[in-house]
């Protein structure tokens, strides 16, 4: 089974330099669990409610803080064609439970979880 096989989730992009508090409000708000930052077009980060978790934890004013200080720069990123099994292995040893599902120019198109491949896994057996 294949990514495209698995509807990605839907994908809510941010600048940059969105605030911690306005982003906590529009993954409220869209029921996301993380967020592609994009720049001109192009991914540059992630930011997942983990990053928010840590965030608070250190402590960071989320009226001030912006995206960029609290992103993983340069995500991982996985293609429609990718076997699901493999991404699954791909989170797992990068340690993460979100990953960008890009096209084939590389334009950020929606996000895979790990809950998504538990889904399509355990539906397989």
């Amino acid at each position: 089974m294949k990514v495209k096989d698995v509807p990605p989730g839907r994908l809510l992009a941010i600048d940059p330099d969105t605030s911690l508090a306005e982003l906590a409000k529009r993954m409220r708000v869209e029921g996301s669990d993380s967020a592609a930052v994009m720049s001109k077009g192009s991914l540059v980060g992630i930011v997942t409610e983990r990053d928010l978790v840590r965030a608070i934890a250190d402590a960071l004013d989320p009226k001030q803080t912006t995206a960029a200080v609290i992103m993983t720069g340069d995500p991982a990123t996985v293609t429609m064609d990718e076997e699901v099994a493999v991404v699954a292995l791909k989170m797992m040893r990068l340690g993460v439970r979100h990953l960008p599902v890009v096209d084939s120019k590389g334009t950020p198109i929606g996000l895979i979880s790990a809950g998504d491949l538990v889904g399509v896994l355990e539906g397989k057996s």
